[in-house]
């Protein structure tokens, strides 16, 4: 199992808090995809809600505008507290700063949810075992993650990535204890004008927390023309391509081997 430095991700999210929101394309449609899912399922009203990373609000925003909850209970591995107390200012709520991945939570919950986040957990796939404990009977799971070719081009080029488990392993993990009512992988392609600009991208959103230090200036002279010469479109722009997957599962009492009523691949 591979461990991810914490400390190191908190740095690197931390540094990036000022210019995630503006740079943060791909997270913004995927908190929008998030909240249009669980609003599909039509449930609106919950007594206590948990977010996990939940980051600078960016999903909290959406949520706040289209749920009624009680009590909010949010987490993040930053110290990213004031950004939600501004948005939700005049609610109950309280804020853990804390490695979800092992801090106990001191509520059970109707709702659990995580945007972007799991990934950066040791091991991925626990946070479903991890959520069964903290749901009430009948709550709801709402997260997103990446599937293995995210930022599949950064990959080819280096070498670094972080290992995603992919579609079928969620599924797998989720049907024992949950009743899967959406599971969807989709690609999210972004276009930059220069390779320099695709790294300017990754450091504003926190994502080099998984790098591996300084390049040399001969180094980045390489990437930039290897990623224009495999990632360039005819007029000179180049791509990055996010993989997310969305879930949505309900906490069922007994054992179910129930399929998911709704999987799909998609662009």
């Amino acid at each position: 199992m591979l461990t991810h430095n914490k400390d190191r991700i908190c740095r690197c999210f931390s540094q990036a808090l000022t210019t995630y929101d503006e740079q943060a394309q791909a997270q913004q449609q995927i908190n929008r995809r998030l909240t249009d899912i669980l609003l599909a399922q039509g449930a609106r009203q919950f007594a206590r809600l948990l977010e996990i990373g939940c980051g600078t609000g960016q999903l909290t925003r959406l949520l706040c505008a289209e749920l009624q909850v009680e009590q909010w209970h949010l987490n993040d591995l930053c110290r990213t507290e004031p950004q939600i107390a501004e948005i939700l200012h005049g609610q109950d709520y309280r804020f853990y700063c804390a490695d979800a991945e092992h801090y106990t939570f001191p509520a059970q919950y109707d709702l659990i949810v995580s945007a972007s986040a799991v990934q950066w957990f040791d091991d991925p796939l626990d946070f479903v075992t991890r959520s069964r404990a903290l749901l009430k009977p009948d709550g709801y799971l709402l997260f997103s993650t990446f599937a293995p070719q995210n930022l599949a081009e950064i990959r080819a080029l280096t070498s670094v990535g972080l290992n995603y488990p992919h579609l079928q392993q969620w599924q797998d993990a989720l049907q024992k204890d949950f009743k899967v009512l959406h599971l969807q992988q989709q690609n999210i392609r972004l276009i930059f004008s220069s390779p320099l600009a695709v790294l300017q991208h990754l450091k504003a959103t926190g994502v080099t927390a998984v790098g591996q230090g300084h390049w040399t200036k001969t180094q980045l002279q390489q990437f930039s023309q290897d990623y224009r010469h495999n990632f360039a479109d005819s007029a000179g722009k180049v791509r990055l391509t996010y993989q997310p997957i969305f879930v949505l599962a309900q906490k069922q009492g007994e054992k179910t081997n129930d399929s998911a009523n709704f999987i799909c691949f998609g662009n």
